[in-house]
């Protein structure tokens, strides 16, 4: 499940070390990129519509924000499995976070899934999902454009449902 490289299992690839040359090396604890990685490509895959443009946003956030290209990123990237990913898989490294920090984690989940110029259902759901599993409060989703659009179709979707009044008899 997730980013998988040969002979390293999931959670060694999860952030705990990397494989260079057939060599396991340890990784500090504080580097989370594989599960940051994980949680990004969820999002981008919660439309079951993967753009080009979404990978090219998460390499962006992962790779020049963290300072250096960092190949397990693109191999993680490579070898990424949505149809086995569950965020809860990956979470429980985030929980111990300050709740700015929880915070943050939406706003860069946000950021990949506005970045094909489409926000649907499934990934505003996502988003959801990830708060929740941050045990943020319902606040934490406040000023996120994926949850201010939904609100719009929701009342663009209530007009057109109950459709004109009826025109008056003459």
């Amino acid at each position: 499940m997730g980013c998988s490289f040969p002979g390293v299992s999931h959670q060694l690839a999860g952030g705990f070390a990397r494989k260079r040359s057939g060599t396991v090396h340890a990784m500090p604890s504080s580097d989370r990129i594989f599960p940051l990685c994980e949680l990004l490509l969820g999002a981008a895959y919660a439309d079951q519509d993967f753009q080009a443009i979404e990978k090219t946003e998460i390499r962006a956030l992962l790779i020049e924000l963290a300072g250096e290209v960092r190949i397990e990123v693109e191999a993680c990237i490579a070898s990424f499995e949505p149809e086995k990913f569950k965020p809860s898989t990956v979470i429980g490294i985030f929980k111990d976070d300050t709740e700015e920090a929880r915070r943050r984690i939406l706003l860069l989940i946000s950021t990949v899934i506005e970045t094909d110029g489409q926000v649907d259902l499934a990934e505003s759901d996502y988003l959801r999902e990830v708060a929740s599993l941050l045990e943020l409060p319902a606040s934490a989703l406040e000023g996120l454009v994926v949850d201010v659009e939904i609100e719009e179709v929701k009342e663009a979707f209530a007009s057109v449902r109950k459709g004109p009044p009826p025109v008056p008899a003459r």
